[in-house]
């Protein structure tokens, strides 16, 4: 489909080569929302490892240039962005500012999709012009467009004097690593590379799986599913610098692991794990002090704590982003009435 000097794609996969991963990251750098969820290997392994519905991977281009992706899928009906369910942000990548622009993929994506009843598009960040924007093309394609709900993403704003430095010398974070450095040894790795992470996974795994075991709200990981993304994912990001993992270690065994990323400057609490049977003596905020030391090392702009607005993120953050869900449905499809709102 051809829209003045705009050239809309529906792409077969993550190989078409009109989107190398060097061009999805340039266009990724030109959007509103550039975070680790949205890049080339992200997007790529969730959608390798899930598979759910059919991928609408869709480009528009300007004179061979990408001007704007969007890694879509759909599901009985609904179109939803790559990565929901388990991605803390989402958002198109690269510039739909233009309205031509955003009303090629929303027009390419419905067209694909037989008995069209809507689309759902999780996590969007407050900051992003995306709200607005799909406000105005959903009343130039006759849609209607409801704001679904918030959520909270607390994150702790290194930039900010008042506390960001200074955030490690709490005496809560202290005192319970001080037990273990007094009653044994304490070791602490941090790894980057994801063929030396590949082989800590399956302790992580187990570990979470155990902490998680005897509470309301079992494990991820009792998923084969998700243990396969965090392998998937592991591998097809392994050289890309920005994967993060942390292994504490208390004489020899380890007390607690931590999978997340520091990507263009923002350390990301991700998916944390402790041994539960030191429950009391809290090796889980040893781990978050010994995380903010490393983003702190590494310079990093900010510790985000990821979606939740649970006490302990709190306590620690001096800044509160906010993500939104977007639905734009035909007239006459009511949210709530066809089309379902539980979450992914």
């Amino acid at each position: 489909m051809r829209l003045n000097d705009l050239t809309v794609h529906v792409l077969e996969g993550f190989d078409d080569p009109l989107v190398s991963p060097e061009r999805w990251t340039a266009a990724l750098r030109r959007g509103s929302t550039d975070v680790v969820f949205l890049t080339w290997h992200w997007q790529r392994a969730w959608r390798e490892t899930f598979a759910r519905g059919m991928l609408l991977l869709i480009a528009v281009e300007r004179e061979g240039e990408i001007v704007a992706l969007a890694p879509l899928f759909t599901d009985e009906g609904m179109i939803y962005f790559g990565g929901s369910g388990g991605s803390d942000y989402l958002d198109f990548i690269g510039d739909v500012t233009e309205p031509d622009v955003l009303d090629l993929i929303l027009q390419t994506a419905r067209e694909s999709v037989p008995g069209f009843l809507g689309f759902r598009f999780y996590h969007v960040p407050d900051e992003s012009r995306t709200g607005a924007l799909l406000r105005t093309a959903a009343a130039r394609l006759s849609l209607a467009c409801f704001d679904e709900g918030e959520l909270a993403a607390p994150a702790l704003d290194f930039t900010v004097r008042k506390n960001g430095s200074r955030v490690t010398e709490k005496n809560s974070l202290l005192r319970h690593e001080k037990f273990f450095r007094r009653e044994g040894s304490l070791e602490v790795l941090h790894l980057q590379d994801g063929k030396r992470i590949q082989p800590h996974l399956k302790e992580f795994f187990e570990q979470h799986i155990d902490r998680w075991k005897a509470t309301a709200s079992p494990s991820l990981f009792q998923d084969q599913a998700k243990q396969d993304f965090y392998e998937k994912l592991t591998a097809v990001a392994a050289d890309t610098g920005w994967l993060r993992f942390t292994r504490l270690d208390w004489n020899g065994r380890p007390i607690a692991f931590h999978f997340g990323s520091c990507y263009r400057g923002s350390y990301l609490w991700y998916k944390p794990s402790f041994a539960i049977d030191l429950a009391r003596r809290s090796p889980g905020e040893v781990l978050l002090r010994q995380l903010l030391l490393a983003a702190q090392g590494e310079d990093a702009r900010a510790f985000d704590f990821g979606l939740g607005d649970e006490a302990f993120k709190l306590r620690f953050a001096n800044s509160v982003r906010k993500v939104r869900t977007w639905g734009l449905y035909p007239s006459s499809v009511l949210p709530g009435a066809k089309v379902s709102q539980e979450s992914l």
